[in-house]
């Protein structure tokens, strides 16, 4: 008879410890979104507004680059992403990093569609101290997203072109070595039936 082999104990996970860790997690994040929700609508207003100082024509402009540019990239960013080749470590990495990228659009959506306190300080903060730069930056976010498929489309059809292009070459090629193999048979059975005639 065969000796099995011992089966080592199952770890037992300490799951109280686990169940407290994500409980304190979840109470901080809380408390951070609730103290970023009262400090960062306020913050991001103030800073557009030191930037345009009041001019319409510089906010629309501020509106357009902010909400073109990083609405561009992040979208860029996730649909990269997307693509079945990348593995899901990278995926959820790429993803995180078009959040972020994102940032400033989201505080400006923050502050057009919060109802905090918060939010309508930066409202009014945008709207003495960077006139247009809410509207400029809708339009120029919705933009930037059109932007960043049509770019994306576009190269998955120069792609996907490229690969026929190597296919139809490839069967050219096939087919001239095919046509030059037959006629090197065909001009050395030409030779057999001369040889064959003297």
């Amino acid at each position: 008879m065969t000796e099995q082999a011992p089966v080592p104990p199952k770890k037992k996970g300490n799951w109280g410890a686990k169940i407290i860790l994500i409980l304190v997690a979840l109470v901080f994040a809380v408390i951070s979104y609730f103290a970023l929700a009262a400090f960062l609508p306020r913050w991001w207003s103030q800073t557009i507004g030191q930037q345009v100082n009041g001019s319409i024509s510089a906010g629309i402009l501020a509106g357009m680059f902010y909400g073109f540019v990083f609405t561009f990239a992040a979208a860029l960013v996730a649909l990269i992403g997307l693509n079945r080749k990348v593995g899901w470590p990278f995926k959820i990495a790429l993803v995180v990093l078009g959040v972020a990228i994102s940032t400033p659009n989201l505080l400006t959506l923050s502050i057009a569609l919060g109802t905090s306190n918060a939010a309508h300080a930066g409202e009014r903060v945008l709207d003495v101290d960077a006139p247009g730069f809410r509207t400029a930056s809708l339009v120029a976010a919705i933009a930037g997203f059109v932007a960043a498929v049509v770019l994306v489309v576009l190269v998955q059809m120069w792609r996907s072109r490229g690969k026929k292009m190597k296919t139809l070459q490839q069967a050219e090629r096939d087919r001239l070595k095919a046509e030059k193999e037959a006629g090197q048979a065909g001009a050395g059975q030409t030779d057999v039936d001369d040889a064959e005639q003297q």
